[in-house]
């Protein structure tokens, strides 16, 4: 599969390119990485003017790292990636501790560590074993032809491409999925995020001790805390249940009055921490009904293009990576890419859905109104934040990328 060539003809088409990527994100460009690591030499296409994603901080537990190691990135994303001792989990009205989930231990146990990142780190960490000429910026997907031989794709910038597979990495919005199926728009939750990126400095560290990485949840939302960048920057995210529309979005600008508002009679330390926000933004869930619909013939979907999910189980960008590499191994071991494509929507769909499902739990569990019935759901370990996600981080895609995953019954079909 390898041999690819392309090039730019006067008239604005480009030709000869056999596997075109949709989408320049994290999920497009480890799955470049990904093919070029089996010898598969493909061609991204983004529709930003210029690499670089949108938003504050990314986590990937063990078995996403796992997949990032074997398409040849360990070194890089350890060199940007920042391991914290663990989530302490509070009852934000109470400051009382409900959890601690030690991420040293779990990277010991599943031989792969847990990491914080900087998006932006992590994509340049991803884009720089790629060839550059590779990339093409600035092609925003407008149109998408199925023929018997090829796939067609029309670019805003006049651009059109033939290229004899396509993988649909363009997000949770993406336009090869309408072209599929029509007006499969994602569905608002009811809930939203926000979002501020603080100087670790000018954070006390008594507000996030004693790890560096705390949790608070209580009556419909709750709010995260954690340090990147070496301890650099202090990365918030909250979600909460809204009957408030907000638009989909990682850069509406959102008012911090309005923000620290929406987390009334907070526990002192929370309190202080959310008056130290001068700058955040806003935006709400959107997710879809878990569906087969993940591409067909020539195109196949990944990441949030074909399994959008709520961030309560912190997977998104961890199933990315999984899709990555087991699709790469797929079209590898394959003579027939299509034949690969349906393999692997046969070994991920069933995993994907049950860590969706598992992000749909969690959520109900952080946002719980009664407090002492949150705090007997940990003890008994059937509604914890935590101790639900084992069979996520224990799962290898290295030694387990052909196999139909165990989903425990709770999670399953």
């Amino acid at each position: 599969m390898s041999g690819i060539g392309s090039g730019v003809h006067s008239e604005g088409r480009m030709s000869g390119c056999r596997i075109a990527i949709v989408g320049g994100g994290l999920a497009g460009l480890a799955t470049a990485q990904s093919l070029r690591t089996f010898g598969i030499r493909a061609q991204v296409f983004e529709a930003a003017p210029a690499l670089g994603e949108i938003g504050a901080a990314v986590n990937t537990s063990p078995q996403a790292v796992k997949a990032l190691r074997a398409i040849g990135l360990g070194d890089k994303v350890a060199a940007v990636g920042h391991m914290s001792p663990g989530m302490y989990t509070r009852n934000m009205l109470t400051g009382e501790f409900l959890e601690f989930h030690d991420r040293l231990k779990t990277g010991t146990r599943y031989g792969a560590p847990y990491y914080s990142f900087h998006r932006a780190d992590l994509l340049d960490a991803i884009a720089s074993g790629l060839d550059h000429g590779d990339i093409h910026l600035g092609h925003r997907l407008t149109g998408v032809e199925e023929r018997s031989d090829n796939v067609a794709l029309d670019f805003d910038n006049g651009v059109r491409v033939e290229a004899e597979f396509v993988i649909g990495a363009d997000g949770v919005r993406s336009v090869l999925r309408r072209a599929l199926y029509g007006e499969d728009n994602p569905t608002y939750t009811g809930q939203m995020v926000w979002r501020s990126l603080l100087n670790g400095s000018d954070v006390p560290e008594e507000l996030i001790e004693p790890t560096g990485h705390i949790q608070w949840v209580g009556p419909g939302r709750h709010l995260l805390a954690y340090k990147i960048r070496g301890g650099k920057l202090v990365n918030i995210v909250t979600q909460q249940d809204t009957d408030k529309w907000v638009e989909e979005g990682w850069s509406t600008r959102g008012d911090p009055d309005e923000m620290q508002a929406s987390f009334p009679n907070s526990e002192p330390r929370l309190e202080k921490l959310l008056r130290l926000v001068t700058e955040c933004s806003k935006w709400g869930l959107f997710t879809r009904p878990l569906t087969q619909n993940w591409g067909r013939g020539r195109i196949e979907l990944i990441g949030d293009a074909a399994h959008a999910m709520l961030p309560n189980a912190g997977q998104g960008a961890c199933q990315a990576f999984e899709d990555s590499y087991i699709l790469g191994r797929w079209l590898a071991e394959c003579s027939d890419p299509v034949e690969a494509f349906s393999n692997f929507r046969r070994v991920r769909i069933p995993r994907v859905h049950g860590v969706q499902r598992l992000s749909f739990s969690n959520a109900r569990f952080k946002h719980m109104h009664d407090a002492t019935a949150q705090k007997e759901s940990i003890t008994s370990r059937t509604g914890s934040v935590h101790g639900n996600s084992e069979w996520v981080w224990s799962y290898d895609p290295v030694s387990e990328w052909d196999k139909e995953p165990a989903v425990p019954s709770t999670y399953a079909a």
